[in-house]
C-alpha cells in the first residue's frame, strides 16, 4: 500500500508501525528476508515497511504478529520503543516527528 495521496497522520502511522517493525524484528535477530518469507513478499517490501514508506496491511500484521509472538496492538503502539527502551528513545522519537513535519512541509511547499 503505497504512501500517494496519503493523510499526514497516516504516513506518521506508516513511519512509527515501521519502526516498530524494525525494532523488534532486530530485537529477535530476524533479516529481512525471514521477514519477508514470512509475510509472502521481498525483503524490499519489509524495508519499505520499515522505512514507513509503504504502509502495513492487516493480514501482514496479523502475520508479523504470529512470527514475533506477540499482538498486533503492541506492533502498532506509538509509545512501543519508548516503552521498551526507555526514556533514551523518547527523544529519538521527537526526532522522527520533527522530520515527519519538516518533509511535509517541504513536500506543499512551507518549509521555514
Amino acid at each position: 500500500m503505497s504512501n500517494r495521496q496519503r493523510t499526514p497522520e497516516e504516513l506518521a502511522f506508516n513511519r512509527y508501525v515501521g519502526n516498530n517493525i524494525k525494532y523488534i524484528r532486530k530485537l529477535k535477530n530476524f533479516t529481512q528476508a525471514r521477514v519477508g518469507k514470512a509475510l509472502e513478499c521481498s525483503f524490499q517490501q519489509v524495508q519499505k515497511f520499515e522505512k514507513g514508506t509503504n504502509g502495513v496491511s492487516a493480514l501482514k500484521l496479523k502475520a508479523l504478529a504470529k512470527l514475533f509472538n506477540m499482538k498486533t496492538d503492541v506492533i502498532i503502539d506509538p509509545n512501543f520503543i519508548e516503552y521498551h527502551k526507555g526514556f533514551t528513545a523518547k527523544a529519538e522519537a521527537e526526532e522522527m516527528q520533527s522530520e515527519i513535519i519538516n518533509n511535509q512541509e517541504i513536500a506543499n511547499g512551507s518549509y521555514r
